[in-house]
């Protein structure tokens, strides 16, 4: 037998094993909160055009403001809620500055490993999520080992226990403590104006010009719908889009109840980079959306761990390789052209999760430090930082100034860090910020970056706050549009530029 051969039969195994684990991890079925089925305010604007209009002009105005799909007798196809039907063209900027608005929306992100710790009755989640003072839109809430990463727990079955436990403590604070206050009314971004204003009223006397469709008739439909004057007291203030568990990650993303109809195209893609390269007790689970007119991504994460010079390479490699393995594959009944495909595609990345990197100081260094509380000295012996800056890992990428003491590793249920090895089962650890959270893209604004002081486990709790710019269709533009332009639509008045070899003479 030739050696190739030999070692190919040796080894044969692992190539099975590496298609088993990469199955099981693509099995991306995601919970989320029953969908609120009541239309959105683009939905009134696909009913408005007739298929006899659609049949007539095959580049009509709601196939390049909705992007609907034509269906085979010429009439507009049914989009599922997940679809790609109300995203703008990307490289259209006369179409998205011609139809949309700018607005900001507040977005808590928070990462907390807890140690394969469950959550016990008296945990109290408002020191973490509960601090703003004017709670978030939406709030992206990321765990780590929410089960200890033992042989059982990698190799076996997922066990969901603890992070359904985890899900219902965050149901239990934002539909809580939060919803129920004050200064939750008084924060939302989406001002109700946005789904009805009375003065955009049509008027009797304009008539659609190819139709002889009357406006004021749908102008009383649209002005009248529920969704303009829907009653917010009926429902939960929070609503879940997403939650996904992999081994010990756990992610799960909540928006205000009303904002729930805007969101879309919710995917996920989880890959492991643990033991052999795949296995899922390190890796990371990240999450593509759409709101509005915007695509976001939330990465959740847990790198290599260990404090031993050269281990930070590891780490670095686990960014690269979930960089280059995460694809948000398109949905073969729908049409996603358009729509990101990787991690960096999109308009907004936030990263977050227990990253490892760690001190390249000492012990008597850093414990000299930490008595001073000089985080910008003890800062420039943090890995990460030293990383980025010499071009190795995140290029492109931000992060806030950290002005809080090092979240790792504390003595459970103690304000004290693990220096000394005086107990055989505490290995001793010299204390870092493991604990980040990084974005990428314009549009971001960071407001807070700040730690919580929960004691469950060895980690502390971080959370940052931003403002995001979101593109948002423009009811009173798309009105305006529809009101005083014919309904032969001229494709150069949509498009920033044109050439007449593509489109067919109207």
């Amino acid at each position: 037998m030739k050696l190739g051969e030999s070692r190919k039969n040796k080894f044969w195994p692992r190539i099975p094993f590496k298609k088993w684990i990469i199955r099981g991890h693509e099995k991306l079925g995601y919970g989320a909160d029953n969908v609120d089925e009541t239309e959105s305010d683009l939905e009134d604007f696909q009913d408005f055009w007739p298929c006899e209009i659609e049949r007539r002009y095959s580049y009509s105005a709601t196939e390049l403001i909705l992007g609907r799909s034509i269906s085979s007798d010429g009439c507009a196809g049914t989009q599922p809620r997940h679809s790609s039907a109300t995203l703008l063209p990307k490289d259209s900027e006369m179409l998205r500055s011609k139809f949309s608005d700018l607005q900001q929306f507040r977005i808590f992100v928070g990462t907390w490993n807890v140690g394969g710790r469950a959550p016990n009755d008296m945990l109290d989640m408002d020191e973490w999520l509960g601090t703003l003072k004017d709670p978030a839109d939406i709030y992206v809430v990321g765990f780590q080992e929410v089960v200890p990463l033992n042989a059982g727990n990698v190799l076996c079955s997922e066990n969901s226990a603890s992070a359904l436990k985890w899900q219902q403590l965050i149901r239990q604070t934002l539909n809580g403590s939060i919803g129920s206050s004050a200064s939750f009314r008084r924060s939302c971004s989406t001002q109700l104006s946005m789904w009805h204003d009375p003065d955009l009223d049509l008027s009797d006397s304009f008539h659609h010009d190819s139709g002889g469709i009357s406006l004021a008739s749908y102008s009383s439909y649209l002005n009248n719908r529920s969704v303009g004057r829907r009653s917010l007291q009926s429902q939960s203030p929070y609503t879940m889009v997403v939650s996904k568990q992999m081994v010990g990650l756990f992610i799960s993303v909540w928006v205000r109840s009303e904002l729930q109809q805007n969101v879309r195209n919710v995917k996920v893609s989880c890959i492991g980079c643990g033991l052999m390269g795949y296995l899922g007790n390190k890796g990371s689970i990240s999450i593509s959306l759409c709101l509005h007119q915007t695509t976001f991504c939330f990465v959740c994460s847990h790198l290599a761990s260990g404090q031993k010079n050269g281990d930070e390479i590891k780490r670095n490699s686990d960014v690269a390789e979930i960089l280059r393995r995460t694809q948000f594959r398109r949905s073969q009944n729908t049409n996603d052209t358009g729509l990101p495909e990787t991690i960096l595609e999109h308009d907004r990345v936030i990263w977050l999760g227990d990253l490892n990197y760690r001190l390249t100081s000492s012990s008597q260094i850093t414990r000299s430090l930490l008595a001073k509380e000089d985080w910008d000295t003890l800062l420039e012996k943090d890995q990460l930082q030293m990383q980025r800056k010499a071009g190795r890992v995140f290029n492109g990428w931000s992060e806030g100034k950290i002005y809080f003491a090092p979240t790792y590793k504390y003595q459970t249920n103690s304000d004290s860090y693990v220096l000394e090895k005086f107990r055989l089962r505490w290995k001793k650890r010299t204390p870092a910020w493991c604990d980040r959270i990084l974005w990428y893209g314009n549009g971001l604004k960071q407001l807070e970056y700040v730690r919580a002081e929960t004691k469950l486990s060895d980690h502390r709790p971080v959370y940052a706050v931003f403002l995001a710019d979101v593109e948002v269709l423009s009811r009173k533009k798309l009105k305006d549009f529809l009101m005083f332009k014919p309904a032969k639509v001229q494709v150069e008045e949509l498009l920033p530029f044109h050439n007449e070899r593509n489109f067919p003479n109207f």
